[in-house]
């Protein structure tokens, strides 16, 4: 009975459709926060735009290959996922991102906690000005 699915054309095209969607949407937000975190002076949109332009460029280039040249679009697609992988492997990734938004939380708490300091030590000077009476 199972012989009879796996047999079907029609259905391992459809399997290995399906199994490769579900793969490569589980890694897109993966790709775009990676970029992100690499490009960080950039703006997020301005790094998920060339994302979106090189997948174009890399798509037109593998559509007109494409046409009779199955062997050769397997091998292509072959060097290019050996080419991420090894690309992966080297990146070393620095959060500069969550890094900066950490700094800015922690200076702005540390600027609160001074006008609250502040503020306190007025309030303080000025009651003790009025309980020695000193105060004009």
């Amino acid at each position: 009975m199972i012989n009879i699915f796996f047999h079907s054309r029609l259905l391992q095209i459809g399997l290995s459709t399906a199994i490769a969607g579900l793969f490569s949407g589980a890694a897109t937000p993966l790709i775009y926060e990676a970029l992100a975190e690499i490009m960080f002076s950039l703006s997020e949109s301005l790094s998920a735009s060339i994302l979106v332009q090189w997948i174009n460029i890399i798509s037109l280039i593998f559509l007109f290959v494409a046409p009779n040249r199955d062997k050769l679009v397997n091998f292509l697609v072959l060097v290019v996922g050996v080419s991420c992988i090894v690309m992966v492997v080297l990146t070393r990734f620095t959060y500069r991102r969550r890094d900066e938004d950490e700094r800015q939380r922690v200076e702005k708490e540390q600027n609160q906690a001074a006008k609250e300091n502040n503020t306190s030590l007025r309030i303080n000077i000025t009651i003790n000005e009025q309980s020695y009476g000193t105060f004009d």
